[in-house]
């Protein structure tokens, strides 16, 4: 007998797949056991999870597989995502196991894994973790005085955001007492960011808060799916409006006027809050690095220039991003899906931070959100998903660099095949969390951004992929 065979997508980001299709409980039961005994050896593991349906039954088969690999489970039920590896800095446990699908609709779910350090699995503890689960099952099992034990953690939201508060200028944001719109999707956001932003002296406006409900819309935060949020915030007379995904890890944001303003600009406003508290704090520009990755809006080092910070640019992916900051030092990290990495809070994207930053900011600069906007050189970025897997996107890297689109390009190979020019680059990538690859284009227009995937699409002979 074996584990049964994995279908669903699997990465250091997480192991993820429509339940009952390509993931399910036998699988996360023998996944944990896995982690138990690959990563974490026995000791004590952080379990917590998103709002989703299936995430309660998905929580108990990881602490069963957990438990019956010798790994005691502290259990934080609903929490955001950079919670668990907070606790497990907190807690020094062994590792964490976060079950959510992040942005992906209500019939996902998923396995995020964190080690000892907190940080995402690398890919030889995932090599690893996937060698035991493809093992027989008795190679796991203990024994029944091996089994690990099991209790109720309530402390950790009151943790995270102690954390939060210690990074910031409390009493700078409480003088301007903010009136926030909050969406948190029905996610597990709606557990921590109201208190957070009442602890900052905000009047929150609080919609979609119910964890127990599901979702009420596609959970992306995308311009389209929030539509009505930005509607609400103008009609609430917020001075800004915040939208977390299901797991809390990632902010897109909404200014006074119920303007979409979007995730890009979620990493600015907080690197342009984090820069200039390093210089005010007596540190040199020339010292203070923000690092993201390569799909990422310039934006960020027009605002790095005013201080004469430095930017730092890694491949896609949250743990390429935390490496980049490790060897760099950097103040701050993030990447332009809405996900900021502050080190003093946690190794890890963070919506949290996020909303604390940017308030930080604007009650620094003292003006309308859409002033601040206002004052940022703009380009246009153009996101579209092709059908393409990654073996596809290897094998059409050569046909593009000859393409006549890459004309006097620079070109930068690290991580798909992204070109660049004076003005605008475009990056075409494969995802690491779906079967379909993704196309970055920006231009100091939308029509020039938009003209730039496209010719690029059909330099490769891909089709526009559609769903999840």
């Amino acid at each position: 007998m074996s584990n049964p065979a994995l279908r669903c997508v699997v990465s250091v980001s997480g192991i993820r797949g429509v339940v009952g299709e390509s993931i399910d409980p036998l699988q996360v039961m023998g996944l944990s056991a896995a982690f138990a005994r690959a990563v974490a050896g026995g000791g004590s593991v952080i379990l917590g999870r998103d709002s989703r349906p299936t995430g309660e039954c998905f929580a108990q088969a990881a602490a069963a597989g957990l438990r019956a690999a010798g790994c005691s489970v502290v259990d934080l039920g609903i929490v955001p995502t950079p919670t668990v590896p907070i606790m497990v800095a907190e807690l020094k446990a062994a590792g964490g196991i976060q079950i959510s699908a992040s942005h992906n609709p209500v019939e996902w779910n998923a396995l995020k894994f964190f080690n000892a350090k907190g940080r995402n699995v690398d890919q030889g503890e995932l090599d690893r973790l996937i060698a035991a689960y493809e093992r027989p099952p008795a190679d796991l099992w203990q024994r029944w005085a091996g089994v690990g034990d099991y209790r109720r953690d309530d402390t950790a939201i009151g943790i995270h955001i102690a954390r939060v508060l210690a990074a910031v200028d409390v009493e700078l944001i409480r003088r301007r007492r903010f009136t926030v719109l909050l969406d948190s999707v029905n996610g597990a956001g709606a557990v921590i960011a109201p208190q957070l932003l009442a602890r900052l002296g905000c009047r929150v406006v609080s919609i979609h808060g119910r964890p127990d409900l599901v979702f009420p819309r596609d959970p992306e935060p995308t311009a389209a799916n929030v539509a009505a949020t930005g509607a609400m915030v103008a009609a609430a007379g917020a001075d800004i409006g915040f939208v977390q995904d299901p797991d809390a890890d990632r902010l897109a944001i909404i200014d006074e006027c119920g303007r979409y303003i979007g995730e890009e600009y979620t990493l600015v406003l907080c690197a342009a809050s984090r820069i200039a508290a390093c210089v005010a704090a007596g540190t040199p520009g020339a010292g203070i690095v923000a690092c993201t990755n390569l799909s990422t809006s310039r934006m960020l080092e027009d605002v790095a220039a005013r201080h004469g910070a430095r930017v730092v640019r890694a491949k896609v992916g949250e743990a390429n991003v935390v490496d980049a900051m490790e060897a760099n030092s950097a103040a701050i990290g993030g990447e332009g899906n809405g996900g900021i990495i502050d080190p003093r809070v946690v190794w890890g994207r963070d919506s949290q931070i996020g909303m604390a930053l940017v308030l930080e900011h604007l009650a620094r600069e003292a003006r309308p959100l859409s002033h601040v906007i206002a004052a940022i050189p703009a380009y246009a970025i153009h996101k579209e998903k092709v059908a393409m897997d990654r073996a596809a996107v290897s094998a059409s890297i050569p046909r593009l660099q000859a393409h006549q689109v890459a004309r006097g390009a620079e070109v930068d190979l690290r991580d798909g095949i992204k070109l660049n020019w004076a003005d605008r680059w475009v990056h075409l990538r494969a995802s690491g969390t779906e079967p379909a690859s993704r196309i970055i284009a920006e231009a100091p227009t939308n029509e020039a951004a938009s003209a730039l995937a496209a010719a690029v699409r059909a330099a490769v002979g891909a089709a526009v992929a559609t769903g999840h």
